[in-house]
């Protein structure tokens, strides 16, 4: 029994490379906020967990008919 771990058919691959400048001469400047855009894009917020519902202020609140006095009811009945 050999203690080698990896298995003789597992060859690692490289990896892609991340940014491939295809023309042109950038800087080292340019280069590192061009990465700086991709990683603040790419990177998403944690998980902050269950949020309170707070329906004050909602915008669907705008479109809603306000009815006014309870008197204000046009079918009233027989009164």
């Amino acid at each position: 029994m050999s203690d080698d771990v990896t298995s003789a058919g597992s060859q690692e691959q490289p990896a892609r490379p991340f940014l491939t400048i295809v023309d042109g001469k950038p800087t080292d400047a340019e280069l590192a906020a061009l990465v700086g855009v991709f990683a603040a894009a790419s990177g998403g917020t944690a998980d902050t967990g269950p949020q309170i519902r707070n329906d004050w202020g909602r915008p669907v609140d705008m479109f809603r008919v306000n009815w006014g006095q309870p008197g204000s009811f046009t079918n009233r009945g027989g009164w």
